[in-house]
């Protein structure tokens, strides 16, 4: 059924039950993993050494969000997964972005668990990410 699985992550507990999820169907198929996670780049005007550092840091946050998940499934018995840290200033954009590229078959997400009118005012990620997505989406809705 599914081959290759991406699983956009973020930090959150909603994002974490829908990594568990990605991995148990990933488990189950035999599909790959990857998560995915996004980091906001700097605003460009910003002067070095600010610039550098401030991009380091994002991206060491990024890193440390994928090693949590990572450890996550690792201690669910999950499959072994693949990393990808993308920079961006629109998340949203930026998981279609790796949706497209063809390799992904399935997008997993999490919610906050918004309502409709709520998502589109609040501008939720998840829901601009359903509604735009060249491939099937799974959103997982985590308990709080």
């Amino acid at each position: 059924m599914f081959k290759r699985i991406l699983v956009a992550v973020d930090g959150s507990h909603h994002a974490r039950q829908a990594a568990l999820t990605a991995a148990a169907c990933a488990r189950e198929t035999g599909a790959t993993l990857t998560l995915l996670t996004v980091y906001h780049e700097p605003p460009g005007f910003e002067g070095e050494p600010e610039y550098s550092e401030n991009l380091e840091a994002a991206i060491r946050r990024a890193e440390a969000v994928l090693d949590a998940e990572v450890a996550a499934i690792q201690a669910a018995g999950g499959p072994p997964v693949e990393r990808e840290t993308l920079g961006g200033d629109q998340p949203a954009r930026t998981i279609l972005d790796a949706a497209a590229s063809g390799q992904y078959d399935l997008l997993v997400m999490g919610t906050r668990g918004l309502g409709r009118l709520q998502s589109v005012l609040l501008g939720s990620v998840s829901a601009d990410v359903a509604a735009r997505s060249p491939i099937p989406v799974l959103i997982v809705h985590g308990t709080d």
